[in-house]
């Protein structure tokens, strides 16, 4: 598997996880909403370090700038997690600020893969997709545990 491959995966599961949380009453609404937080927080900062940066290098001006617009739709996603997390989930604007969470995720997770993804196979090799996955996972995990202690 490619670290492509992999992100596509993940992004299946984020999917499922936003529509429990859709679907989550009170206090499991707020368990599955930090846990996904963690999770995308590790993605995103793998995605930042690991990936980013071969197709940037790559000096493919529409490629470079995919990838500027990527990092900025993390930086909304993980602001509006920032909100929600500071909202009690029993609060009334909680589940509105969720839904504009919710899309901000889903376009990015279908940009990235539509426009992102087809430039990452072009500047990167196969072999180089395959071989940073265990790099990958390795920066989504330390990051994932960070968020979740810093979220008790």
């Amino acid at each position: 598997m490619n670290v492509l491959e992999h992100i596509k995966e993940e992004h299946a599961d984020f999917r499922k996880k936003l529509t429990k949380i859709e679907n989550a009453k009170g206090e499991q609404k707020k368990v599955i909403f930090k846990e996904l937080f963690a999770e995308i927080h590790g993605h995103h900062e793998a995605e930042e370090q690991v990936v980013f940066p071969l197709v940037k290098a790559k000096k493919d001006e529409k490629a470079q700038d995919v990838v500027l617009e990527m990092i900025e739709e993390h930086t909304l996603g993980m602001h509006q997690f920032k909100v929600l997390d500071k909202t009690p989930v029993e609060d009334e604007t909680w589940d509105a600020k969720f839904a504009v969470l919710k899309e901000v995720l889903t376009h990015h997770m279908d940009e990235e893969e539509k426009e992102f993804m087809p430039k990452a196979k072009k500047a990167i090799t196969e072999k180089v997709l395959v071989d940073i996955l265990p790099k990958f996972e390795s920066v989504l995990e330390d990051n994932m545990k960070k968020m979740k202690k810093k979220l008790g």
